[in-house]
């Protein structure tokens, strides 16, 4: 009996030192698991911090290439380009004989 009692007693130590040996490594895998999501959320956060740079340059280089564009359609636009682009294209000045009145409420070709 006393055999039994000693045999139990030892099965019992041996169940709670397995109940703890599991539960620690548990907890170890718990601690792993959390450790790797937080390291995966700051990957993200700097990948993001990357990414949010490189939009910003994005954003100043395309709006410096949009003044330049405007600045040059100012120019292209200026009364004396248009001047020297129609008279290359042969346009001229028209003159007396080339205007042509109109009397109000007339139809033409009638």
């Amino acid at each position: 009996m006393a055999h039994k009692l000693a045999s139990r007693k030892k099965k019992i130590k041996e169940s709670r030192n397995s109940f703890l040996s599991t539960g620690i490594i548990i907890l170890i895998l718990i601690a792993i698991g959390l450790s790797l999501i937080y390291v995966r959320i700051k990957v993200e956060e700097v990948s993001l911090g990357y990414e949010i740079s490189r939009n910003k340059k994005t954003t100043e280089d395309l709006l410096k290439e949009n003044r330049i564009l405007q600045s040059e359609f100012m120019k292209l636009k200026a009364p004396e380009k248009l001047e020297e682009a129609a008279s290359e294209l042969g346009f001229k000045f028209p003159t007396q004989e080339d205007i042509i009145y109109i009397e109000k409420n007339k139809v033409v070709g009638k």
